[in-house]
């Protein structure tokens, strides 16, 4: 029996899974469309630098202790984001000589080694791997790390402002996956203007990757937003936007973005990878990827030709990318922004 693809082998394994990705948020992506990003029927819908960066949980569905274990895995994609059989089939050949078909044999230390070698598996950053961990806690109805109790205390104002120096990121992240628990979001509402700049950065992070905003925590949160930028904190009003990426209420942080286009974040580099790495769902609006390339081609052009092979590498977004280059009305800027694109020349 041939087994081509990571869900062909993994049903051949008598293994439920979960698929997370990893590389630019830390999301859900459904089996089903798992099935068919596999089989080639869907394209990756968030690559990132033509790979797919992903976490792979399973679990053998006949045994008692129903053990989970976890793959990060860095699997290439081509230009139209399709996941690369090839890669599929040289990674589970890898697996099956070093583990056979048992997926969840007892791992020897030099089983270990060699699967820590093998080309497509990836190490995720400490943040990513915190806030992974805190989601699949809440996924699977699993206890919070120790963490989150000084967190929770902290985050609801019991204590002082000055003293997070304690407070572990794990905490932070075990706080935001669990939003909808010991009324989380209305604690954040009450602290976010109390906040200093790092437990503040820190909370923005982890938030980015919560679905569960309600309106009024995206309402503070955009209102903070302002507020850091009139302060002239500038990567914290950045880290704000960021923090709203996965908000439902789209209406509020679609606000935000166009209030930070008038303000002076047009010259600051990272408002640019902040929108095009985690807001990119934003620019699905025309009027609003227009703006992103006018702003980034006046002022910013260094990063033109980077940020727009990364965003026309997103499915959602690839056509609306591409139909720019033919827009008669544009800036000089921008047209030479594109012709640069195409030259190969770096800009100067």
């Amino acid at each position: 029996m041939n087994i081509n693809t990571l869900t062909d082998f993994l049903k051949q394994a008598q293994c439920q899974f979960r698929i997370y990705d990893l590389g630019r948020k830390v999301t859900k992506i459904s089996n089903s469309a798992f099935q068919k990003i596999a089989e080639n029927n869907l394209p990756y819908p968030y690559p990132i630098q033509q790979h797919a960066c992903i976490a792979l949980t399973f679990w053998q569905v006949n045994k008692q202790q129903q053990e989970h274990f976890i793959w990060f895995l860095k699997l290439p994609v081509d230009e139209q984001g399709l996941l690369k059989i090839t890669a599929q089939t040289s990674f589970i050949k890898m697996v099956m000589e070093a583990m056979g078909e048992n997926l969840t044999a007892n791992m020897s230390e030099k089983l270990q080694e060699r699967l820590a070698s093998n080309p497509f598996v990836f190490k995720p950053s400490m943040e990513k791997l915190a806030i992974f961990s805190a989601l699949m806690n809440t996924n699977f109805v699993r206890p919070a790390s120790v963490f989150y109790a000084p967190a929770l205390h902290y985050f609801s104002g019991k204590g002082y402002w000055n003293e997070w120096q304690e407070l572990g990121f794990q905490g932070i992240a075990d706080l935001c996956a669990r939003l909808n628990y010991d009324d989380n979001q209305q604690h954040l509402i009450n602290t976010l203007p109390h906040l200093p700049q790092q437990p503040l950065q820190s909370l923005a992070l982890c938030l980015e990757h919560q679905h569960d905003i309600n309106s009024a925590l995206a309402t503070a949160i955009a209102k903070q937003a302002e507020v850091e930028l009139q302060a002239n904190h500038q990567e914290c009003a950045i880290l704000l936007l960021r923090a709203l990426s996965s908000a439902p209420a789209v209406g509020i942080t679609k606000k935000l973005l166009e209030q930070q286009f008038s303000s002076a974040l047009i010259h600051n580099e990272h408002w640019y990878v902040c929108i095009a790495g985690r807001c990119w769902s934003l620019l699905e609006d025309e009027t609003l990827l227009n703006r992103f390339f006018e702003a980034l081609a006046n002022h910013q052009p260094t990063l033109f030709t980077q940020l727009f092979t990364d965003l026309v590498a997103i499915p959602a977004l690839r056509e609306k990318v591409l139909k720019q280059l033919r827009l008669s009305a544009r800036s000089p800027a921008l047209s030479n922004a594109i012709g640069v694109l195409f030259s190969g020349v770096k800009p100067s």
